[in-house]
């Protein structure tokens, strides 16, 4: 199961480093300005397909602000120090699927700093029933 997982996990990485490949660089306060494809899930709120502007949120590497980049939708969320021993070397947003819907999982900023966003199966799992 958890090899499935970091399966499919690296597959929707490898989408989504093609999709988003064109991030753009960000100003000194946005970690990552990408366009995303697909509908995903941020903690309990659910975002739309459109481009995104993630910032953090004064100065304080633990909150991040996602926000679409027309400003109809934003929400925060807490982050930590990711534990992956990778990171690429362009800013990105990585997803992680789940049944059909999409997680953010990890903030990948110009300056190699990743933020990793808490994901568990039964988070994963209770978002999903919430979207039947």
């Amino acid at each position: 199961m958890r090899t499935q997982r970091a399966r499919v996990s690296w597959m929707i990485f490898a989408i989504v480093a093609i999709t988003i490949g064109s991030a753009s660089a960000a100003r000194a306060d946005q970690l990552v300005v990408a366009h995303v494809p697909f509908a995903f899930i941020v903690g309990d709120s659910r975002l739309p397909a459109g481009d995104y502007v993630v910032k953090e949120l004064d100065g304080d590497p633990s909150v991040i602000e996602i926000a679409s980049a027309h400003g109809h939708q934003s929400m925060f969320t807490l982050t930590m120090e990711s534990s992956a021993m990778e990171t690429p070397a362009r800013p990105q947003l990585v997803f992680e699927k789940f049944e059909d819907q999409y997680f953010l999982a990890r903030v990948i900023r110009e300056d190699g700093n990743d933020r990793e966003l808490m994901l568990t199966p039964a988070l994963m799992e209770r978002e999903v029933a919430a979207t039947r």
